[in-house]
């Protein structure tokens, strides 16, 4: 909320706003971040109200939750293409929903199974500077 006019803005509009000029967008006031201070609790209040549609209803969600729940929602909205799921088709990966159609089992365990190689190599590695150690006491 800019401090003289009481105009009040969401944080990222005010914020990009600010990154063009230093005035308020309502009445061109000088303003700068410096200026601003949060809203008072009565609005935040009723803010947290409002009915929002889902940020997933270009996905296909039809859900309207209160502004103070969308959070929740949206880290369990089933149409969120960034949701981790679970691979079903053997790996058991899990990776965003998004990602899932692209996703290839066979490529996956391929690197798991060199990673678990170097892994191998270097502890076998390891344990023969070990044995060469205890050998020399």
């Amino acid at each position: 909320q800019a401090p003289h006019c009481e105009h009040a803005f969401c944080n990222a509009c005010i914020t990009q706003w600010f990154s063009q000029q230093q005035t308020c967008p309502v009445d061109r006031s000088v303003v700068t971040v410096a200026h601003l201070r949060p809203v008072p609790r009565i609005m935040r209040n009723m803010l947290s109200k409002l009915q929002i549609t889902c940020d997933n209803a270009v996905f296909g969600c039809t859900a309207v939750v209160r502004l103070d729940n969308l959070m929740a929602h949206l880290n369990d909205c089933e149409h969120n293409p960034k949701r981790p799921v679970t691979c079903e088709q053997g790996c058991g990966l899990e990776m965003p929903k998004d990602e899932l159609p692209n996703h290839n089992c066979i490529k996956h365990l391929r690197s798991v199974v060199q990673q678990q190689q170097t892994r191998i190599a270097e502890l076998e590695k390891t344990s023969a500077e070990h044995k060469h150690q205890l050998a020399e006491q």
